[in-house]
């Protein structure tokens, strides 16, 4: 297994219940980022749910809130619209040995969210994850394993044979910021793979059945 980890200044994810107004980031990116990543990455689209497994830890440093003007279509009437945003951003990504090659030339820009997320790849290495009892934070896992958090149906990859692109699958999901206190840590504790060198929980998900 490999980790690859991104760095970014910025990083935003659309929160899918809002549609207009105040645009505040999930905590973590969903699983079609990661797909857009990964194909991002090779150079052409990726499914998620072709590959035996993928796991992520996102981290910022903080929040902060963008401005920006917006236009109406077919009208001439601007408008200044709030955009919350993560600075400082690192994303660790868990993959088939296999993913290395891709990762150390990129084909296209990598994007931890929107176009003026431009992330670099800092660091590509083997790694060894451990099984015991440990805090999971900074991603999304299934309902089934009982963590308590903010829930949400998400798009695990869209269908890009299709314009516009269409949602080829959607699960539910607990999102899970990276554990920063005491509390958050017992609260988002269970037994799963650790990186012991980040001290960090590592859900691997497997929707390739």
């Amino acid at each position: 297994m490999i980790r690859v980890k991104l760095r970014a200044w910025t990083a935003s994810f659309r929160f899918p219940t809002f549609q207009s107004g105040y645009q505040p980031t999930l905590p973590v990116p969903p699983p079609s980022t990661i797909q857009g990543i990964l194909s991002a990455a090779k150079g052409e689209p990726v499914y998620l749910t072709d590959i035996p497994y993928v796991g992520y830890v996102f981290k910022s440093e903080g929040k902060g809130i963008d401005l920006e003007k917006i236009y109406a279509l077919g009208k001439v009437e601007t408008d200044i619209m709030k955009r919350e945003f993560h600075y400082k951003a690192e994303l660790y990504l868990y993959l088939p040995d296999e993913w290395e090659e891709v990762f150390r030339k990129p084909r296209y820009q990598l994007l931890l969210g929107r176009s003026s997320d431009l992330a670099v790849v800092e660091e590509i290495k083997k790694v060894e994850l451990e099984e015991k009892e440990t805090a999971l934070g900074g991603t999304v896992v299934p309902l089934e394993l009982g963590l308590p958090g903010m829930v949400h149906a998400l798009v695990v990859e869209y269908d890009y044979f299709t314009v516009p692109r269409r949602a080829k699958l959607v699960k539910p999901f607990v999102v899970l910021p990276f554990p920063r206190t005491e509390a958050e840590k017992r609260r988002q504790r269970v037994r799963t793979l650790q990186d012991t060198e980040l001290g960090i929980g590592v859900y691997l998900h497997r929707w390739s059945g």
